[in-house]
């Protein structure tokens, strides 16, 4: 008489499940370090006129840094893809540059300002 095997599934090894687990919590870091649009107060808009001090053009969105009050405060924009749509480039939005925002403050008060527009040499890009 032929003999059977039997083939048994293998449990998952605890090396196996540690990699899963560590491969989640990267893919997920980039999500828990975005901060919500929750966390900017919408019933207190303001606007800002300075000179852009550093800009950086990414994913999620782009930002710039600016001085005003004595504070530097970051502007966060819109996502590459949008700026780029709304003719608001790299070269439209840059260092030096001369810009009046308006958007939301932080509500925790941290010098950063979600921006719904800004202007630049008297034109105006919406951002959201």
């Amino acid at each position: 008489m032929p003999s059977i095997v039997r083939l048994r599934a293998r449990p998952w090894s605890a090396l196996a499940a540690s990699l899963v687990l560590a491969a989640l919590v990267l893919l997920a870091r980039p999500a828990l370090a975005h901060h919500g649009w929750g966390s900017y107060d919408a019933d207190k808009p303001m606007t800002v006129e300075a000179t852009i001090d550093e800009v950086t053009i990414g994913n999620p969105h782009g930002s710039l840094f600016l001085v005003h009050g004595g504070k530097r405060w970051e502007i966060v924009l819109a996502p590459p893809s949008r700026m780029n749509a709304r003719g608001a480039t790299a070269q439209v939005v840059a260092k030096g540059r001369p810009v009046k925002i308006y958007g939301y403050p932080r509500r925790d008060g941290t010098a950063e300002i979600r921006a719904e527009w800004i202007e630049i040499d008297g034109k105006r890009y919406e951002l959201r």
